[in-house]
């Protein structure tokens, strides 16, 4: 059986994270990889960045943030205090399409829906097929999309209720 555990991102993971966020799968996603350090390890921001461990080795990076908190995107307006956006990727590209970041995705679902979170947002490019998948198995879906400077996001929830504990357990 696979342990899954978060540990708060440090600066002993600076070098870990920009071979991650160098790594072509990641770099067709994600901002330039120092533009993403500078934000990861900016102390005034209001997201929380953790590495995500898979029996003890660190297998990707996933952060947390509010929407409320940035204005500027609009479709951000109209959710309540309680809403946490999702960013994720994985480190290595051996990794890819072996279950793990749906697996990392429900477990920090669990952990942040016991934080009091109301509701996860997520906002995969629309070009991002192995993505979409991914969020979708995590019990993700698709509410609404938005066109922005590089394309077009789908936007997609994952409420309390609606989130499988595993065996079949709602809350």
């Amino acid at each position: 059986m696979a342990l899954v555990s978060f540990v708060p991102v440090t600066e002993e993971h600076r070098d870990l994270l920009r071979r991650w966020l160098a790594a072509p799968h990641a770099r067709a996603w994600w901002d330039d990889p120092q533009t993403e350090l500078d934000g990861i390890y900016d102390n005034a921001a209001e997201h929380k960045p953790f590495i995500a461990l898979l029996n003890d080795d660190a297998v990707a990076y996933v952060q947390s943030w509010r929407p409320t908190n940035h204005p500027d995107y609009p479709w951000q307006h109209g959710m309540d205090a309680g809403t946490r956006g999702i960013d994720i990727t994985i480190g290595e590209a051996g990794n890819l399409n072996r279950g793990i970041g749906t697996l990392i995705l429900k477990h920090f679902a669990a952990k942040l829906f016991a934080e009091g979170a109301s509701r996860l947002v997520i906002d995969p490019d629309m070009r991002n097929e192995r993505a979409i998948a991914c969020y979708m198995k995590a019990g993700f879906t698709p509410y609404d999309s938005y066109e922005q400077d590089g394309g077009t996001s789908l936007l997609m929830e994952l409420l309390p209720q609606d989130f499988d504990y595993g065996f079949g357990y709602r809350s």
